[in-house]
């Protein structure tokens, strides 16, 4: 079933109602029968369940269950691409079901350094919740505003295993197999890799190092990549 994101509740949650402009057009964009059912996603959460009319009226029949994907709780902590690239990075994650994102701040780190504004967050976060509309994720992933330094990353997800991306390391997905984990902590280095001191710290915290292929990925590739091989080796795991 279709779902959309509401910015505004609506005055009443039965009964017939004239949507906002935005939602009109995409129901009418995507020829949304009248018969058809749809969720509309609540701002304070809950969803309802709405048909439309065709025209510019929705009928709404009350809440109802959001529906929930089986998704292993991942949280990226990545080096910050530049520009435009970071919205490429939130679209990404966003699609690869990443639960929340975190900027890291990394001896080579160039941008991200810096708490991110208010503006550049409602951007990523609009770009989070239309591309859950368009790949069926009802809930889109946290954007954190505030740069975490890569030794004090830990304490922001103590219940998570921590796995740092390096080339050429131990496979990624051999390491899930081997060490099932039940929640996931990715780590993404910035442009030239984790420094030979950050390495030396993982060993010494006992952070595995993992790898994915064997060309070297964008900052803004590598961590929806590694979330993705993470979301189908637990979606075999639980189809088995």
């Amino acid at each position: 079933m279709r779902f959309f994101f509401l910015t505004q509740e609506p005055e009443q949650l039965s009964g017939a109602w004239s949507a906002p402009v935005e939602l009109n057009r995409h129901l009418k964009a995507l020829r949304i029968e009248p018969e058809e059912s749809f969720l509309l996603l609540l701002p304070n959460g809950g969803a309802v369940r709405a048909q439309f009319d065709g025209r510019n009226q929705v009928m709404l029949f009350g809440l109802c269950e959001i529906p929930h994907l089986p998704l292993l709780p991942v949280t990226l902590a990545t080096a910050w691409p530049k520009g435009k690239r970071a919205d490429d990075l939130v679209v990404r994650a966003t699609e690869a079901g990443i639960e929340r994102i975190i900027p890291l701040c990394c001896e080579r780190s160039v941008s991200g350094r810096k708490p991110f504004s208010k503006n550049r967050l409602e951007r990523w976060h609009k770009l989070a919740r239309e591309t859950c509309q368009q790949s069926n994720r009802p809930f889109p992933p946290s954007i954190e505003a505030n740069p975490i330094p890569l030794q004090e990353i830990r304490t922001e997800v103590p219940t998570a295993r921590p796995i740092a991306l390096v080339p050429d390391a131990w496979p990624l997905a051999m390491e899930l197999t081997l060490n099932p984990p039940e929640e996931i902590l990715l780590l993404v280095g910035p442009e030239g890799g984790f420094s030979a001191d950050e390495e030396a710290w993982f060993e010494r915290d006992g952070i595995v190092k993992s790898g994915l292929l064997p060309t070297v990925l964008r900052i803004e590739a590598a961590g929806p990549a590694a979330a993705t091989i993470c979301q189908h080796w637990y979606y075999q795991l639980r189809s088995s």
